[in-house]
């Protein structure tokens, strides 16, 4: 039986710890709730240690990134509990939020349903716990994503959950590959990563044409006598043009030809008796 093939250049991993966490470090929040960007300053100069070693360009632009945070909406969020019987984990609405909650849920997911907001939720909750990673921060995450997408219907909602489980499953094949020192489950790995991959540019796109309505806008450049260029924007509906009675606006694929004519009325075509004979030039003839 032939043994797997090494990656090249790849070490073994140091076996994990037993019951060995990783240390977390508290968030701390540097959005300051004002749009006075002196007051924010104020409040940055207390809360960021390396304030007063900071050029003036960069305290400026910290404070407005702060007051650009500040603008951002705020995104669905939900808790994780352990089961205190079975010890299977659940999620719920944060503690104190219950209403906030509610409203904000159903916006993320554009719908006044209950029954949509239950089943995208278990969609997400399920996709993580599959792998046992069903942790807050990474149903927070792609409920972030979803409002992200600002879907305007349920439509958009439920492909909008699909796109943020893509990601998610399209970057954990490839830390599988990069954890794997067998060639073969290297590119199973990446296979997969590549497939998932493709199928969220693929959904992402059609996300896009979904949210535009199905409106093409398509530029054509007009020139006229004196070089002067103009550019009009036809917006296909269906696939019929805007028209207007500017002719500087047309939008005719078929305008006039560029000829000797500056009226644009192309170039002309010789009548009567038809084209003279054409010298024999191997005649040597004048």
């Amino acid at each position: 039986m032939t043994a797997n093939p090494k990656r090249p250049g790849k070490a073994k991993a140091d076996a994990p710890k037993a019951n060995k966490q990783p240390e977390r470090k508290a968030s701390v929040g540097f959005v300051i709730d004002s749009d006075d960007p002196v007051v924010v300053a104020e409040a940055l100069a207390k809360k960021l240690p390396e304030w007063e070693s900071l050029t003036g360009v960069r305290r400026a632009e910290l404070v407005e990134q702060s007051m650009v945070s500040r603008a951002r909406p705020t995104r669905a969020k939900i808790a994780v509990t352990a089961d205190a019987q079975s010890g299977d984990t659940q999620i719920a609405p944060p503690a104190g939020e219950q209403g906030s909650f509610a409203l904000t849920i159903y916006e993320a997911f554009a719908t006044s349903s209950g029954d949509v907001v239950q089943t995208r939720l278990t969609e997400i909750y399920r996709h993580f716990k599959g792998r046992g990673a069903d942790s807050a921060d990474n149903i927070n995450s792609a409920l972030a994503f979803v409002g992200g997408c600002s879907p305007e219907n349920e439509h958009q909602s439920a492909m909008a959950t699909q796109m943020a489980l893509l990601h998610d499953a399209a970057v954990h094949a490839l830390r599988c590959a990069g954890s794997t020192d067998s060639m073969h489950h290297y590119e199973v790995y990446t296979n997969q990563a590549n497939k998932l991959s493709r199928t969220f540019a693929t959904m992402t796109e059609a996300y896009a044409k979904l949210q535009r309505g199905g409106v093409q806008t398509v530029k054509h450049v007009n020139v006229y006598e004196g070089g002067q260029a103009v550019v009009a924007d036809t917006v296909h509906t269906g696939g019929s043009n805007v028209k207007t009675a500017n002719p500087a606006h047309a939008t005719s694929v078929s305008a006039s030809m560029l000829g000797y004519d500056p009226c644009g009325n192309g170039v002309p075509i010789p009548s009567g008796d038809g084209q003279e004979a054409v010298s024999d030039a191997r005649r040597g003839e004048a």
